[in-house]
């Protein structure tokens, strides 16, 4: 089974019923955790991706306490990180390379409106290029 689960939050409703899962997995097998929140490095892009479109998005500084929050509740061992990146999906993998974590565990969709168009599928690029597993979860 995984031992280690990297679990990358942009706060959406989407990317928050994929923390509860991975993180209800991570309880049943044991695993520990990683959250990271991908941040853009540039100032203007970063107030566009936050910016509320169609899903809510909870404010940065409470993305990943609200998963330490969630995950201590679970008795989940969770560290987390914010990453400041151009390319949200290479800092995921990345982190995940770096972290010797065995298991990308992810929402199919987040990001709504121009954020989505800006940015393309993070999702669809973390799978495209991962070597790590990636474990995709849907709404609905």
């Amino acid at each position: 089974m995984f031992r280690h689960i990297l679990i990358p939050s942009d706060g959406s409703a989407a990317s928050q019923l994929a923390v509860n899962a991975a993180l209800r997995m991570a309880r049943e097998s044991g695993a520990r955790v990683t959250a990271v929140h991908v941040l853009p490095e540039e100032p203007a892009l970063a107030s566009l991706a936050t910016a509320p479109a169609e899903n809510t998005i909870l404010a940065e500084n409470t993305i990943l306490a609200d998963i330490a929050r969630q995950a201590t509740t679970l008795h989940v061992n969770c560290t987390t990180l914010e990453v400041h990146a151009d390319q949200p999906h290479a800092a995921i993998i990345a982190t995940a390379l770096q972290r010797g974590c065995d298991l990308i565990a992810m929402a199919s969709r987040g990001r709504s409106g121009l954020a989505s168009l800006m940015l393309g599928s993070q999702t669809q690029k973390v799978l495209t290029h991962s070597k790590i597993p990636v474990l995709v979860f849907r709404e609905g």
